[in-house]
């Protein structure tokens, strides 16, 4: 089904190992699904690109003025920003002022103005981890640091912390490599936004389970029938037997 060919044809990457971590039916759904674009997502390209490759946003992202779609003169302005906008993700101008306003904001921080001195932006990359072929694609490279760029809820670090735990971004740290830290950027006012550095520990999980996941690919590619399975995959490889239990906590205070 999947072969290490298919992979040097089109590399593993962050988010399809994550869904590997799943199972390996997950990652083929990922795999072989039209890309989605979400509200979340489109407002995530618009930022990045505004700080990263402001001088690209024209060719990525298509602005829509407020139009009276009951009109005719607005309906026909609607079809043929439209018709401009194949290959390109339209957005409208209140999104596109907010997302502005936060850019600048951003560029006015002298942390990011520091960080951005000097930097490579969009950098992308080919390795080989565990014998798998990997891509990634940079948001800024400095030396040897990596920075990742997040949109997030909440700049609050307890906050963080529980987030980018559950959003696997360890794994993310991990593929990357070098010296790896995020810019933490609030959706909302007061629009927080800073360097945050990630611990040893962090890394190392990350490592550690980046490593789990690449030897059960490598187990999938030597047993193509794998790819066919979904969580029973991990509780094979790991020995378990799913069994319906009290949560932890119900547990530890009874």
């Amino acid at each position: 089904m999947i072969t290490l060919q298919d992979l040097y044809d089109r590399p593993l990457s962050y988010s399809s190992i994550k869904e590997f971590a799943k199972s390996p039916r997950h990652f083929i759904n990922y795999r072989n699904k039209p890309k989605e674009t979400t509200p979340a997502l489109t407002y995530g390209s618009a930022l990045h690109c505004m700080l990263l490759q402001p001088q690209e946003f024209n060719n990525q992202f298509v602005v829509i003025p407020k139009l009276d779609m009951r009109t005719k003169d607005g309906k026909e302005t609607y079809a043929r920003l439209e018709a401009e906008s194949v290959g390109k993700t339209m957005i409208d101008d209140k999104l596109h002022n907010e997302i502005f306003g936060v850019a600048e904001y951003v560029k006015s921080n002298p942390e990011f103005e520091i960080l951005m001195s000097g930097a490579k932006t969009e950098v992308k990359e080919a390795s080989e981890i565990f014998g798998l072929p990997f891509i990634t694609i940079k948001d800024i490279v400095k030396a040897d640091s990596v920075v990742d760029i997040k949109t997030v809820q909440s700049g609050q670090i307890d906050n963080l912390i529980k987030d980018f735990f559950n959003y696997q971004y360890h794994i993310q740290a991990a593929v990357y490599g070098g010296n790896f830290a995020f810019y933490v950027i609030e959706k909302g006012e007061p629009y927080y936004n800073g360097l945050i550095q990630v611990s040893a520990d962090f890394i190392r999980y990350g490592k550690k389970e980046l490593e789990r996941l690449c030897v059960g690919f490598n187990y999938c590619l030597e047993h193509p029938e794998c790819f066919n399975m979904s969580y029973d995959f991990w509780y094979m490889v790991e020995g378990i037997k799913p069994i319906i239990s009290l949560p932890y906590w119900v547990k530890n205070n009874d």
